[in-house]
């Protein structure tokens, strides 16, 4: 039998509690309030935490009293005379021994107000299972007493599996209510550490971690798993199998919440359990009892484990651990979870949620739901139609892809095209364009696969051909209700393939329109793409200011919209990286393509992005005369275009290299790799290879050969090829392309004595073009240019302010040799035969025609060249032409 002396007393815990420190903390320094609610389902701890509050605020010297609720205090007089008992040691002798245990609930009422207006100090009221007694009849009387004004020294304390149904709304505003529920109780992961270190030494830290997430912190399924490990020998096996299906937990569950439920609310429960998450409306479409959202209503009403997901209580789960218990359950009494499952589905896709439809399809294992699903959501447009994509979606469909009749949904399959290629899986691709071209018949889903053809053009590295374009901009004029989504990206290609074709302001123009269609139909995902086409247009058109502002607006956007390092991110990180570098930005430039040109080589991507992204860190490694670097880089790139099978990337980082190895003096070996590489000489005369509109960057044959003539002292030969090269161009190159010409046509006729006209032709490139933006451009020409550069300004009729902006440009760009006080070598420093060989150089023959002329071999010449490099400080044939024509050489 139980004392008084011990029934007035927290109950002894079976197990050492752990202290919940947190807790205690924030009800000790809070300010006194009169209640203060304990709500949680079995098994949160409600009971322990009381417990050490009560103690602590005894061991303060506080009047804390311990009253236990039981089934039979529902009664009125029974709940009052529950309080009533325990308070008699806190009374004045006077004011004891009054036996009210026959009087009327109103009388005790009074008697109870009256003793505890005669307790002096503070006391606080713990009401354990205060559930057991709450009636409406018990609730009245709470709030009866809460409502006692000259009551403001008793505090109450109530332990329940369910929130009081009283008003509180009064003390809530007055500040004194204080709730604590079951986030407040559920361990954190330092307790659970805590709890499990003393008596579970074979969990690890990391185990301990791994069951808190699953539990979330529900104590009494921790205590369970603590009970099981020191019992068994296995720990991983209890863990890996541990859930509400464990039959410990599971009978734990039963005893304690599941057998005490009404018998609706029981079927309600494991009906519902397979639905991740349950809402009225859901709950009204889906259970066959008629009364399901009343039954929702009346979830609160229970002691049950369940998370709130929204503010309002509109959208709940069950807790895992308890929901495995209920699906073990319906499997038990043979409820059809698939058709609940499919249920919900329909549902979800009734209102527009796509994603929760094609969901809660696969959970109950029926793929061609989620598919038909997808398909009449529209298909591929579900992976631009919404503000984060719908890469996801498609992914699952495609681990799913051999349940699913593929011919049966199109535009699904499109989908799964378009989605395997932005993740560079080009054979998959291929096979589901295959199936989708096959399957469609009708007018209106040609239009559908054209538009994703020429989108797949874009990730398999092909051209979309001119009547492929004349087609997309035929549907968008014939047809006017076009859907949005469809709409926008067949601008979008227009955009995309008009910007490739360097007819920048028809890109720039549908790229616009794309956007907006995009913005209209609520796709801000695919809008976000728009920002590529519009920012590379600007660039190359010479704003590199408007660039800049497209591709800061894309790092803003991804980041919001889907997080930092997503792939849209890295995109508008190397194409800002591009603007960067080019305007001598090298630090920024480089740290942002550190990540993001290496994510990019591995995720969603194009052509063009590795292309600006590889010259842009090429760029960047020239201006910092890193040429190890550079060429270590351009095995990573040529590696990963080879992976993608892009062959147009692959020939424009050969061009690269060879062109770093002009740069490094080692012409040479540039002309060995350019003709093994397919950059013949033979080849810089053919019209496609050297057509600039469609080569928006990188080197062309010609424009290597040009360099490769003009590093070989043959000026002749590289002013021939370069003339036919601008000759053949058939529209006017971009802006970063002619203040690259411009600048060869300089070094030219340097080379060639033209002073007048290479300083006329420099005032009309610093005048005409925007050279300080696309700096770069100049400064990776090197030291020695840009020394004959100043030379050139300084010595000719050139403008002011063509000067100063030179100077501006060249900031960062020391001299080669310095011009004002450098001495430079006397004529006698050359021995006889150097002169001789430097004679023919300036004339502008090879290396075998100066042999030749003068009978030596090849070797020969090459180390008198190297010699005269030496004396004169340079590293080219051209240079060295024109250091002679300074010290006195003639030709």
């Amino acid at each position: 039998m139980v004392s008084n002396q011990t029934r007035f007393q927290p109950p002894a815990s079976g197990y050492q509690p752990i202290r919940r420190r947190s807790l205690l903390l924030q009800l000790q320094h809070s300010s006194p309030r009169r209640l203060t609610t304990i709500v949680a389902p079995a098994g949160y701890g409600k009971t322990s935490l009381g417990a050490q509050w009560y103690n602590l605020l005894k061991d303060e010297g506080g009047n804390p009293v311990w009253i236990p609720l039981e089934h039979d205090d529902c009664d009125q007089s029974r709940f009052l005379l529950a309080i009533l008992e325990p308070l008699e040691h806190l009374l004045p002798d006077e004011a004891r021994g009054i036996d009210a245990g026959s009087m009327p609930v109103a009388a005790l009422l009074s008697v109870l107000i009256t003793r505890l207006r005669r307790i002096e100090t503070p006391v606080t009221l713990f009401l354990d299972d205060y559930h057991f007694a709450q009636t409406d009849a018990t609730e009245s009387l709470m709030a009866k007493l809460l409502a006692a004004g000259d009551l403001s020294h008793v505090a109450f304390v109530l332990i329940s599996r369910s929130s009081p149904r009283f008003p509180t709304s009064t003390l809530r505003l007055n500040g004194e209510l204080k709730q604590i529920g079951v986030t407040d109780l559920s361990f954190s992961d330092a307790e659970a550490q805590e709890f499990f270190a003393s008596k579970a030494a074979k969990l690890t830290p990391e185990q301990v971690g791994e069951l808190n997430h699953r539990t979330e912190g529900w104590a009494v399924a921790l205590q369970m798993v603590r009970v099981l490990v020191n019992d068994r020998i296995e720990s991983g096996a209890i863990l890996s199998s541990f859930d509400g299906s464990n039959a410990e937990m599971g009978r734990y569950l039963s005893e304690q919440v599941f057998s005490s439920l009404p018998e609706d609310i029981r079927h309600f429960l494991t009906e519902t359990a397979s639905l991740p998450a349950v809402s009225r409306a859901l709950v009204a479409a889906v259970s066959g009892q008629a009364d399901a959202a009343a039954l929702f209503n009346r979830l609160g009403d229970h002691a049950l484990p369940i998370a709130v997901l929204d503010g309002q209580g509109t959208w709940i789960r069950y807790h895992p651990v308890f929901n495995s218990f209920l699906k073990e359950e319906a499997e038990r009494v043979g409820i059809e979870t698939g058709q609940v499952l499919k249920k919900a589905a329909r549902w979800f896709a009734a209102r527009n949620d796509c994603d929760a439809a094609v969901r809660h399809a696969l959970l109950a294992s029926d793929a061609e739901l989620a598919a038909e699903i997808v398909e009449d959501a529209g298909g591929w447009r579900r992976v631009y139609a919404t503000t984060r994509g719908g890469t996801l979606l498609f992914r699952t469909l495609i681990d799913r892809a051999a349940d699913i009749n593929l011919a049966a949904f199109p535009l699904t399959t499109l989908g799964l095209s378009v989605i395997s290629a932005k993740a560079g899986q080009l054979d998959a691709a291929n096979h589901y364009l295959a199936i989708a071209e096959r399957a469609i018949a009708s007018e209106k889903l040609l239009r559908d696969l054209r538009v994703v053809r020429v989108l797949m053009s874009l990730y398999t590295d092909r051209w979309a051909t001119a009547s492929d374009l004349s087609a997309l901009e035929a549907d968008l004029s014939q047809d006017r209700d076009m859907e949005l989504i469809h709409r926008a990206l067949a601008l979008n290609m227009l955009s995309y393939n008009f910007l490739i074709r360097t007819d920048l302001e028809r890109a720039l123009h549908y790229g616009q329109l794309a956007m907006r269609a995009f913005r209209d139909g609520g796709a801000d995902f695919g809008a976000m793409h728009l920002y590529t086409h519009i920012g590379q247009a600007a660039f190359f058109s010479g704003d590199s200011a408007s660039a800049a502002d497209a591709y800061r607006n894309l790092i803003a956007e991804a980041q919001t919209n889907i997080g930092e390092g997503s792939d849209l991110d890295a995109v508008g990180q190397v194409l800002q990286s591009e603007v960067l570098s080019m305007g001598g930005e090298r630090q920024a430039a480089s740290s942002a393509l550190s990540w993001a040109l290496p994510h990019l080589e591995r995720h969603d991507t194009w052509f063009d992005l590795l292309a600006a992204g590889f010259t842009a860190q090429q760029r960047v490694f020239r201006l910092n005369d890193d040429v190890m670097a550079a060429h270590t880089a351009i095995d990573t790139a040529r590696a990963a275009a080879r992976r993608r099978g892009f062959d147009r990337l692959t020939r424009l980082i050969d061009g690269e290299r060879a062109t770093l190895l002009i740069a490094s003096g080692d012409v040479e070996e540039a002309i060995r790799y350019a003709d093994v590489c397919g950059f013949t000489a033979q080849s810089a005369r053919s019209d496609g290879a050297n057509n600039l509109a469609v080569h928006l960057r990188g080197c062309v044959p010609a424009l290597l050969w040009v360099r490769i003539h003009a590093a070989l002292g043959e000026t002749a030969r590289a002013r021939a090829v370069f003339q036919s090269l601008v000759t053949q161009q058939a529209q006017k190159p971009h802006v970063p392309r002619r203040i690259e010409l411009g600048f060869i046509d300089i070094r030219l006729l340097l080379a060639e004595g033209e002073l007048q006209k290479a300083a006329a032709t420099l005032s009309d490139l610093m005048l005409s073009l925007p050279v300080a933006d696309y700096r770069a451009i100049l400064q990776v020409e090197g030291a020695e240019f840009a020394d004959r550069l100043r030379s050139l300004a300084g010595s000719q009729d050139v403008p002011a302010i063509v000067s100063q902006r030179l100077i501006h440009v060249l900031d960062t760009v020391p001299p080669a040799r310095g011009i004002a006080a450098a001495t430079m070598p006397e004529t006698g420093s050359l021995t006889e035969r150097e002169r001789g060989v430097m004679h023919l150089l300036s004339a502008g023959l090879s290396n075998k025609e100066i042999g030749r002329k003068l009978k030596l071999s090849d070797n020969t010449v090459k180390f008198h060249l190297r010699n005269i490099f030496a004396k004169l400080n340079v590293t080219t044939r051209t240079a060295a032409v024109m250091a002679g024509r300074d010290i006195g050489v003639h030709s």
